[in-house]
């Protein structure tokens, strides 16, 4: 009988465990079906989108505007802020016959495409949120939490330039999406075209690519110059 009680106790053991890496090895396949199905469902949201602006800008034969084309999606896609089942964010851009299209932050093909709209907009976001800080009488923080694409994304705060240049994945140090900011005359930071205190460099990198931007030299970096992720 105890030898039976042992015997049962490691099956149920050797069960669990089976069970366990089961579950760890289905996470990963699950996850892949769930980008995948968001994949398409955007892919169709922004096709209808791009009917859309290509309808009214044939209507109307002219290049219209951001204004016209927001105004354009909002008709074609009333729950346009949900465009993205995911949650991506949507931009503007114009083509070469001058038409906006939609373009989506977390799905667009065009990776070096989507990490430049995604840091603009980035930047965009961490200016406005640090100008709070100050209007409310606080001292620039170590770190800003903005929302992009729906998620939550913490921009640090530096002193001097990083060597990331490429996308997270081929650069020792760093994962997933990540964002960095420096201050003019904070650290090293030195530019002499932006005020004391104020954004004078920023980095944008997803697994991809990176983008990043200085006050005296603009926008560079694997986004941009076409390195990889293409």
């Amino acid at each position: 009988m105890g030898n039976r009680g042992g015997v049962n106790r490691l099956v149920a053991i050797l069960l669990a465990l089976i069970a366990i890496m089961m579950v760890l090895i289905a996470i990963p396949t699950y996850r892949v079906y769930v980008y995948r199905a968001e994949k398409t469902s955007c892919e169709q949201a922004m096709k209808s989108a791009r009917d859309g602006l290509i309808i009214e800008y044939l209507s109307r034969w002219d290049k219209g505007s951001v204004e016209d084309a927001i105004k354009t999606l909002d008709e074609v896609l009333p729950e346009r802020p949900n465009i993205c089942p995911a949650g991506g964010t949507v931009y503007l851009i114009k083509n070469g016959l001058g038409i906006f299209e939609p373009v989506c932050g977390l799905h667009d093909s065009d990776r070096g495409l989507r990490c430049r709209l995604n840091a603009s907009r980035a930047m965009e976001l961490l200016d406005t949120a640090l100008h709070k800080v100050r209007k409310s009488g606080g001292k620039e923080p170590e770190s800003l939490e903005i929302t992009l694409n729906s998620r939550a994304l913490e921009c640090m705060r530096v002193r001097e330039k990083l060597e990331l240049r490429r996308g997270t994945a081929t650069t020792n140090g760093y994962k997933g999406v990540v964002a960095f900011y420096g201050l003019e005359g904070d650290g090293s930071l030195k530019t002499g075209k932006v005020k004391k205190g104020e954004i004078c460099y920023f980095v944008y990198a997803d697994e991809d690519n990176a983008a990043v931007w200085l006050a005296n030299d603009g926008w560079t970096g694997s986004a941009y110059l076409g390195m990889e992720g293409k």
